[in-house]
């Protein structure tokens, strides 16, 4: 697993109410690690693909009083999530 780490950031926008006309755009990261690559060939493009696992954010991640996210690869969920495009990826 040397080097597999990955980290997908989804932005998603938050309504206050349904009467808000000001939604506030949010960024939030996902970690986790490389488990396969797959090249998808579509004869005229290919993709490159990630199946990853990732790490439950609310148990297996937090920062520490230096301000370093530490993260722990044994604490997995969204097992139903499995894939992302390479270009995702950071």
């Amino acid at each position: 697993m040397q080097n597999s780490r990955v980290i997908l950031r989804a932005e998603c926008q938050h309504f206050a109410s349904v009467h808000d006309e000001n939604p506030c755009v949010a960024s939030i990261p996902y970690f986790g690690f490389v488990e396969e690559i797959w090249e998808l060939n579509y004869v005229k493009f290919i993709i490159c693909v990630f199946k990853c696992k990732w790490v439950d954010n609310n148990t297996g991640m937090w920062i520490d009083d230096v301000g370093f996210t530490l993260v722990d690869l044994k604490q997995l969920t969204y097992q139903n999530n499995h894939f992302i495009m390479a270009k995702q990826a950071k």
